[in-house]
């Protein structure tokens, strides 16, 4: 969380506008896990382990719970949020930060012309969701937090055409940096489960802070 920590020391200029490229994979962190990360990703540089169990840390969360900064999640494979979080960034008459999320190939274990794919995905997933907060919209979190551009807003997953779940552990198969969590049956260990669970709370808290409430919350009628 070096950005983080670097942006917060910042965060009280009224000219700063940051763009953060997010890796979500171990990065420049020598034999330290990065808080980053998405799940029990596989390092393809070292041997990495570690014993405590630690959520990932959301940047954009962090940001936003500052009240006054514009804050973007987005991806370069969803232009139109792309473009407008860049737009309203440069016009917000404060500091903002647009985090973008930028898949590594050799550190994600995806191939080199599947970066736009796998941002989508990570979208779909609920991996990497889509939002922007703009102070400009209202007096109250929900009014200024958008999470447009998510696919099925009030759902806990996306759904595929075919109508299966597209859900984190999904996404995960598609990278080999998940690779080692699949047993040979294609079983799930509990460590992607968990992950799995962790982005789900992460979306929940989104849809709360957004003031979206979610179908499973709907009365029977």
């Amino acid at each position: 969380m070096r950005a983080a920590i670097a942006l917060l020391a910042l965060i009280g200029s009224s000219t700063l506008l940051a763009t953060v490229l997010a890796v979500v994979a171990y990065g420049a962190t020598g034999w330290r896990v990065s808080d980053s990360r998405l799940g029990p990703a596989y390092c393809s540089d070292a041997a990495v382990r570690w014993d405590v169990a630690e959520n990932r840390k959301e940047l954009g969360r962090i940001l936003l719970a500052h009240g006054d900064v514009y804050v973007a999640q987005t991806t370069a494979a969803h232009l139109n949020h792309f473009y407008r979080s860049i737009i309203e960034a440069n016009e917000f008459p404060g500091p903002a930060v647009v985090i973008v999320y930028a898949p590594c190939p050799p550190e994600h274990g995806i191939a080199d012309d599947l970066a736009n794919r796998q941002s989508r995905l990570a979208v779909d997933s609920r991996a990497f969701p889509l939002f922007t907060y703009d102070p400009r919209r209202g007096p109250s979190i929900a009014s200024r937090l958008s999470l447009q551009g998510n696919p099925a807003l009030r759902d806990n997953w996306s759904t595929l055409p075919d109508g299966s779940t597209y859900d984190f552990i999904a996404f995960a198969r598609t990278e080999g940096r998940f690779r080692p969590h699949f047993a040979g049956d294609g079983s799930v260990s509990a460590e992607l489960q968990a992950s799995a669970q962790e982005r789900l709370a992460n979306w929940r808290t989104l849809q709360e802070l957004a003031g979206i409430k979610p179908a499973s919350e709907d009365s029977p009628a």
